[in-house]
């Protein structure tokens, strides 16, 4: 059902433009080379978009959303017994932990609280003393954690990686790129992983990742061979190939996508998103729903996560919302219901969005 105020943290209401390039008729990629040409202009269109820098990294787009990107990049670089140091702020960082023991790596978390962010307190000393303890083959962490709404600072643990020669570095960014500034080759990231259905505002149809020479290498030694294997799209636009039936359409959406945020302009796309998130924060403050993160950590500027009103389940409170037409998100694991999530990402990035929202939750806390 259509929602007069949607304000999930994804899949967004998709761009119009992204919608329009969608029905076009195109023929499948197997067969038609221009396939290709529309996935190299994609990949020029989004670098901005990822930091990528003078061919720092090479772009790859599968078909399938972004837990896709999460699992090929770690089976495709982790062979059983690999270290992997697990840095994690919240459900979906300790998760990745979790990923990679099931690929077979031998893993050493450092878990910050959910409050928190990467840089609070002592963590880049833990980290750092992991580091020189573990010797991990592979360190990885999450820029944006949703389900705390919080933003990971990068550049400091993107510089441990370096110093302490650390061979790959792997960010899930999924709900961070096109909403703040990434910076794959300025942060040392080996694998940037992204989907279409954040921040970018297309359908949730593509994952993509920046590929570092360092990871291919990796992937080239691991020679992972499974349906989600990264190695076979190495030279896909050389080659004029792909491993399996590409999906045109939805490159055109993601292509169609990226071109608003690059005629937007980057940093105003940044700002816009940072001006509704602050105006997110200071309107829940006002209304006695503070966020769930820490004076000295980084709130996401793509969702934030709200405590319930006392006394109220999730259900109840969602339930209440939807009935005045805004529909929110709850959150994961142990903030399973406590919680409740505002997407303000993408499209809905959006001031009158969120004048709308607040005043919606200001009228259901009186009618509680």
């Amino acid at each position: 059902m259509y929602a007069p105020v949607p304000m999930v943290p994804g899949p967004v209401t998709v761009h119009p433009e992204a919608l329009a390039a969608m029905q076009t008729d195109l023929p499948s990629g197997d067969v038609d080379e221009a396939y290709f040409a529309l996935y190299g202009q994609t990949g020029r269109s989004m670098a901005p978009l990822l930091g990528v820098v003078d061919n720092s990294h090479d772009l790859v787009f599968m078909t399938g959303e972004g837990m896709l990107a999460l699992w090929s990049a770690l089976k495709s670089v982790i062979a059983p017994g690999d270290t992997v140091l697990s840095v994690g702020t919240g459900f979906f960082g300790d998760g990745i932990g979790d990923m990679a023991e099931q690929c077979g790596a031998r893993v050493e978390r450092v878990s910050l609280p959910h409050t928190s962010t990467i840089g609070c307190g002592n963590s880049l000393a833990r980290i750092e003393e992991a580091i020189k303890r573990f010797r991990p083959k592979m360190i990885t962490a999450v820029h944006c954690e949703t389900p705390s709404g919080t933003l990971n600072p990068l550049a400091e643990l993107g510089e441990l990686k370096k110093t302490h020669a650390v061979p790959l570095f792997y960010v899930d960014a999924v709900s961070s790129i096109g909403g703040t500034p990434v910076l794959a080759a300025q942060w040392h990231i080996d694998l940037l992983l992204g989907g279409s259905q954040k921040c970018l505002s297309a359908p949730p149809s593509l994952c993509f990742m920046a590929v570092s020479p360092a990871a291919w290498a990796m992937a080239a030694e691991v020679n992972y061979q499974g349906y989600e294997a990264l190695l076979p799209w190495k030279n896909v636009v050389a080659e004029k190939i792909c491993p399996y039936t590409p999906y045109w359409h939805g490159l055109a959406a993601l292509n169609a996508a990226a071109a608003v945020l690059l005629r937007q302009g980057p940093q105003a796309v940044y700002a816009r998103h940072a001006k509704v998130a602050e105006a997110c924060r200071r309107g829940l403050r006002d209304l006695g729903l503070p966020p769930s993160v820490d004076d000295d950590a980084v709130p996401s500027p793509t969702v934030t996560a709200a405590y319930l009103p006392k006394g109220v389940t999730y259900a109840q409170w969602a339930g209440q919302l939807k009935e005045s037409g805004l529909v929110i998100a709850k959150s994961y694991g142990h903030l399973d219901g406590k919680i409740f999530r505002l997407g303000h990402m993408g499209t809905q990035a959006s001031m009158e969005l969120m004048n709308k929202t607040l005043a919606i939750l200001g009228q259901a806390l009186e009618d509680l």
